[in-house]
Protein backbone atom coordinates (compact mmCIF):
# COMPACT_ATOMS: atom_id res chain seq x y z
CA UNK A 1 0.00 0.00 0.00
CA UNK A 2 1.60 3.19 -0.88
CA UNK A 3 2.61 5.53 2.03
CA UNK A 4 0.09 8.21 0.99
CA UNK A 5 -2.96 6.14 1.12
CA UNK A 6 -1.64 4.38 4.58
CA UNK A 7 -1.52 8.02 6.17
CA UNK A 8 -4.88 8.73 4.89
CA UNK A 9 -6.52 5.20 6.45
CA UNK A 10 -4.73 6.14 10.04
CA UNK A 11 -5.56 9.96 9.88
CA UNK A 12 -8.97 8.41 8.94
CA UNK A 13 -9.23 5.69 11.84
CA UNK A 14 -7.57 8.43 14.48
CA UNK A 15 -10.56 11.05 13.28
CA UNK A 16 -12.91 8.17 13.88
CA UNK A 17 -11.45 7.21 17.46
CA UNK A 18 -11.39 10.65 18.68
CA UNK A 19 -15.33 11.14 17.82
CA UNK A 20 -15.92 7.97 19.14
CA UNK A 21 -13.96 8.85 22.42
CA UNK A 22 -16.65 11.96 23.14
CA UNK A 23 -20.16 11.64 24.49
CA UNK A 24 -23.10 11.26 22.15
CA UNK A 25 -25.19 14.22 22.33
CA UNK A 26 -28.60 13.08 22.42
CA UNK A 27 -30.58 16.37 22.55
CA UNK A 28 -31.04 19.56 20.78
CA UNK A 29 -33.12 22.38 20.56
CA UNK A 30 -35.08 21.25 23.74
CA UNK A 31 -35.66 17.76 21.96
CA UNK A 32 -34.10 14.42 22.53
CA UNK A 33 -33.53 11.41 20.43
CA UNK A 34 -36.10 8.54 21.32
CA UNK A 35 -38.09 10.35 23.32
CA UNK A 36 -41.72 10.52 22.25
CA UNK A 37 -43.01 13.45 20.25
CA UNK A 38 -46.33 13.81 23.25
CA UNK A 39 -43.81 14.73 25.61
CA UNK A 40 -42.87 17.79 23.20
CA UNK A 41 -46.28 19.01 22.25
CA UNK A 42 -45.47 22.55 22.55
CA UNK A 43 -42.28 23.05 20.65
CA UNK A 44 -43.75 21.34 17.47
CA UNK A 45 -46.53 21.51 15.12
CA UNK A 46 -47.89 17.90 15.73
CA UNK A 47 -50.89 18.99 13.23
CA UNK A 48 -49.10 19.28 10.13
CA UNK A 49 -46.74 15.98 10.79
CA UNK A 50 -46.87 14.23 6.85
CA UNK A 51 -45.09 10.78 6.16
CA UNK A 52 -42.33 10.68 3.84
CA UNK A 53 -42.60 9.78 0.61
CA UNK A 54 -39.84 7.75 0.44
CA UNK A 55 -39.65 6.35 3.61
CA UNK A 56 -43.04 5.79 5.00
CA UNK A 57 -42.03 4.43 8.00
CA UNK A 58 -41.15 7.76 9.02
CA UNK A 59 -43.00 11.26 9.39
CA UNK A 60 -41.66 14.85 9.53
CA UNK A 61 -43.14 16.92 12.15
CA UNK A 62 -42.10 21.00 12.17
CA UNK A 63 -40.65 22.90 15.58
CA UNK A 64 -41.59 25.63 16.38
CA UNK A 65 -38.83 28.90 15.96
CA UNK A 66 -36.84 29.53 19.19
CA UNK A 67 -34.49 32.16 20.24
CA UNK A 68 -31.69 30.28 18.67
CA UNK A 69 -33.64 28.72 15.84
CA UNK A 70 -35.63 29.67 12.52
CA UNK A 71 -37.25 26.62 12.16
CA UNK A 72 -36.82 22.41 11.84
CA UNK A 73 -38.30 19.27 11.85
CA UNK A 74 -37.95 16.03 13.73
CA UNK A 75 -38.43 12.33 12.10
CA UNK A 76 -40.35 9.98 14.22
CA UNK A 77 -41.29 6.47 13.67
CA UNK A 78 -44.51 4.81 13.01
CA UNK A 79 -43.89 1.17 13.46
CA UNK A 80 -41.17 -0.25 15.16
CA UNK A 81 -41.39 2.93 18.36
CA UNK A 82 -44.21 5.22 17.07
CA UNK A 83 -44.09 9.00 17.84
CA UNK A 84 -40.24 8.23 18.94
CA UNK A 85 -37.81 11.04 18.11
CA UNK A 86 -35.19 9.54 15.58
CA UNK A 87 -33.72 12.87 13.98
CA UNK A 88 -33.89 16.34 14.67
CA UNK A 89 -33.13 19.19 11.89
CA UNK A 90 -32.93 22.64 13.16
CA UNK A 91 -31.92 25.83 11.31
CA UNK A 92 -29.93 29.16 13.35
CA UNK A 93 -31.62 31.98 12.97
CA UNK A 94 -28.46 33.30 12.58
CA UNK A 95 -26.89 32.52 9.28
CA UNK A 96 -23.71 34.33 8.93
CA UNK A 97 -20.48 32.77 7.99
CA UNK A 98 -19.03 33.92 11.60
CA UNK A 99 -21.65 32.56 13.09
CA UNK A 100 -20.92 29.24 11.30
CA UNK A 101 -16.99 29.97 12.12
CA UNK A 102 -18.19 30.37 16.00
CA UNK A 103 -20.39 26.98 16.81
CA UNK A 104 -17.85 24.64 14.78
CA UNK A 105 -15.19 25.75 16.73
CA UNK A 106 -17.30 24.88 20.22
CA UNK A 107 -18.39 21.58 18.42
CA UNK A 108 -14.84 20.92 17.58
CA UNK A 109 -13.63 21.94 21.77
CA UNK A 110 -16.59 19.52 22.40
CA UNK A 111 -16.59 16.90 20.21
CA UNK A 112 -12.46 16.63 18.78
CA UNK A 113 -12.07 16.51 15.36
CA UNK A 114 -15.03 15.28 12.74
CA UNK A 115 -14.98 12.10 11.09
CA UNK A 116 -16.11 13.44 7.73
CA UNK A 117 -16.39 16.90 5.85
CA UNK A 118 -19.47 17.33 4.75
CA UNK A 119 -18.91 20.12 2.15
CA UNK A 120 -18.23 20.77 -2.02
CA UNK A 121 -15.10 22.17 -3.08
CA UNK A 122 -16.34 25.06 -4.28
CA UNK A 123 -16.89 25.87 -0.98
CA UNK A 124 -20.66 26.85 -1.43
CA UNK A 125 -21.26 23.90 1.07
CA UNK A 126 -19.49 23.69 4.02
CA UNK A 127 -19.82 21.81 7.19
CA UNK A 128 -18.29 18.64 9.30
CA UNK A 129 -20.07 15.15 10.65
CA UNK A 130 -18.99 13.50 13.82
CA UNK A 131 -19.84 10.30 14.44
CA UNK A 132 -20.54 8.04 17.62
CA UNK A 133 -22.28 5.60 19.84
CA UNK A 134 -25.19 5.56 21.88
CA UNK A 135 -25.44 3.47 25.00
CA UNK A 136 -27.12 0.92 23.29
CA UNK A 137 -24.22 1.23 20.58
CA UNK A 138 -26.62 2.60 17.80
CA UNK A 139 -24.56 4.98 15.58
CA UNK A 140 -25.41 8.43 15.84
CA UNK A 141 -24.35 11.31 13.76
CA UNK A 142 -23.86 14.94 14.20
CA UNK A 143 -23.91 17.40 11.01
CA UNK A 144 -23.41 21.17 10.88
CA UNK A 145 -23.53 22.52 7.77
CA UNK A 146 -23.28 25.49 6.03
CA UNK A 147 -25.05 26.60 2.50
CA UNK A 148 -24.37 29.83 0.60
CA UNK A 149 -26.47 31.28 -1.69
CA UNK A 150 -30.52 30.17 -2.23
CA UNK A 151 -30.06 26.47 -3.35
CA UNK A 152 -33.45 25.21 -3.88
CA UNK A 153 -33.76 22.22 -1.88
CA UNK A 154 -31.68 23.20 1.22
CA UNK A 155 -31.87 26.94 1.15
CA UNK A 156 -29.21 29.02 2.73
CA UNK A 157 -27.87 29.67 5.92
CA UNK A 158 -26.14 27.18 8.87
CA UNK A 159 -27.86 24.52 10.25
CA UNK A 160 -27.55 21.07 12.56
CA UNK A 161 -28.40 17.80 11.98
CA UNK A 162 -28.59 14.91 15.03
CA UNK A 163 -29.62 11.64 14.04
CA UNK A 164 -30.24 8.28 15.45
CA UNK A 165 -29.37 5.92 12.57
CA UNK A 166 -30.33 2.53 15.03
CA UNK A 167 -33.56 4.17 15.68
CA UNK A 168 -34.42 4.99 12.03
CA UNK A 169 -33.10 1.70 11.08
CA UNK A 170 -35.38 -0.37 13.39
CA UNK A 171 -38.28 1.64 11.62
CA UNK A 172 -37.24 0.72 8.45
CA UNK A 173 -37.14 -3.14 8.88
CA UNK A 174 -40.01 -2.95 11.05
CA UNK A 175 -42.41 -1.64 8.12
CA UNK A 176 -40.27 -4.29 5.63
CA UNK A 177 -41.39 -6.82 7.41
CA UNK A 178 -44.66 -6.41 8.37
CA UNK A 179 -45.56 -5.55 4.55
CA UNK A 180 -43.45 -8.44 3.55
CA UNK A 181 -45.43 -10.56 0.48
CA UNK A 182 -46.14 -13.96 1.47
CA UNK A 183 -43.48 -15.89 -0.50
CA UNK A 184 -45.66 -18.50 -2.12
CA UNK A 185 -43.94 -22.44 -2.50
CA UNK A 186 -43.41 -22.79 -6.09
CA UNK A 187 -43.83 -26.09 -7.27
CA UNK A 188 -40.35 -27.31 -8.61
CA UNK A 189 -40.60 -28.07 -12.48
CA UNK A 190 -40.15 -31.27 -14.16
CA UNK A 191 -37.03 -32.54 -14.99
CA UNK A 192 -36.82 -32.25 -18.54
CA UNK A 193 -33.89 -33.79 -21.29
CA UNK A 194 -32.54 -30.36 -21.72
CA UNK A 195 -32.95 -29.53 -18.12
CA UNK A 196 -31.82 -31.96 -16.08
CA UNK A 197 -28.28 -30.85 -15.21
CA UNK A 198 -29.03 -27.70 -13.73
CA UNK A 199 -29.36 -26.92 -10.14
CA UNK A 200 -32.54 -26.78 -8.35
Amino acid sequence: MPLFRLSILILGLCLAATAAGAEAPSSLAGLSLGDAVEHSRNRLELAKARPLADAPWLRRVPVKGDAHFATGYVLVGTCAAPGRVARIKMRYRDGSLDFFRKISGEMLSRYGDPTEYKGEIDGRVMGNKWGFSDPWLRPVSLILQRVEGEDPESGSGNTVKLTNWGLLEAERTCWQERRAPAVARKTPAKTGPDNGYLPR
